[in-house]
């Protein structure tokens, strides 16, 4: 049984690094990027958000930007995350012959759930490849109530809680039953 849990691991090890080496390398930063993008404003009174896209026409690409500097909003006020991280590794061999296998996999998503009023546009500005960049603010007195039942604990996050709880302690008594070993490999 050992043998085929080593091979999926494997298989899936090689399938992620296939998937990450065909990833399309970081793009360079435009030079003429707004300072307001990277470096939003912080301030006691608002919540601020930035959004950029670049679509085939202008108005859809400043639309797309401000609805995603309102995510960005969203995202501070409110967000669900929920996260895994498998962290797979084996060491075997004897002397200088040892050899590693090693597996990390992360999965996340964030989801919200925010109704937000009086948004206010800053500010809107376009690169000279058509991207769109857009700033946009939330006073905080128009945050008020939302505030409140934004960052209230209700039963469905109670309810995760709980089964994360429950996820922890399997892996433990599944840890206390069978803990790893590392077994010499054959040649």
């Amino acid at each position: 049984m050992r043998r085929h849990q080593l091979l999926a691991v494997l298989v899936a090890f090689l399938a992620v690094a296939a998937i990450v080496g065909c990833a399309t390398p970081d793009q360079p930063r435009p030079a003429d990027l707004p300072d307001f993008y990277l470096n939003p404003p912080v301030a006691e009174d608002a919540f601020y958000g930035v959004g950029s896209a670049q679509m085939a026409s202008l108005d859809n690409s400043r639309r797309m930007a401000l609805s995603r500097a309102r995510e960005d909003i969203a995202f501070q006020i409110q967000a669900s995350v929920e996260a895994a991280i498998i962290d797979y590794s084996q060491e075997a061999g004897a002397d200088d012959n040892t050899q590693v296998l090693q597996f990390v996999e992360t999965i996340s998503r964030q989801i919200t759930d925010t109704t937000l009023n009086g948004i206010r546009t800053e500010e809107v500005a376009q690169s000279d490849d058509g991207t769109m960049y857009a700033l946009v603010s939330l006073p905080m007195n128009n945050f008020g109530d939302a505030a409140a039942d934004a960052f209230s604990r209700n039963e469905d996050a109670a309810f995760s809680q709980f089964q994360a709880q429950q996820a922890l302690e399997y892996l433990d008594s599944q840890l206390e039953e069978d803990p790893p070993q590392s077994s010499p490999v054959e040649e």
